[in-house]
């Protein structure tokens, strides 16, 4: 029996697939209810599946089987979607497939390594 998953979620690990004609990457998220003192690893659970996808880009974004949210997203869009889950954190995955991160100052730099380290 599957369980829907509760979102919003937070990613906390993401796989990548490449095959000739599209790309997908799967999600594994921590749901926000269970942020704070039920956040151990052993919750966190697939949450997503980003499916880029020329061919299929019409068609509705789904609840699988499995009760996690399914997406197609144009070819385009791979890239944008990578850069933000390298190098963004956290980031949420929203029920509308929204994929967004909190709310950052303006101009915010990334911390440089002191000398030596």
């Amino acid at each position: 029996m599957s369980v829907l998953v509760t979102y919003p979620v937070e990613v906390k690990r993401y796989r990548v697939f490449v095959k000739k004609e599209w790309a997908g990457i799967a999600l594994d998220g921590l749901e926000c209810s269970l942020l704070g003192s039920d956040a151990s690893a052993a919750n966190i659970r697939s949450v997503g599946r980003f499916t880029f996808d020329d061919a299929r880009v019409g068609q509705a974004d789904f609840i699988n089987r499995g009760g996690s949210l399914e997406m197609l997203r144009p070819l385009t869009m791979f890239s944008g979607v990578l850069d933000m889950l390298r190098n963004e954190k956290p980031v949420f995955l929203r029920e509308d497939g929204t994929l967004a991160t909190s709310l950052e100052p303006v101009g915010e730099e990334e911390e440089e390594p002191a000398p030596g380290e």
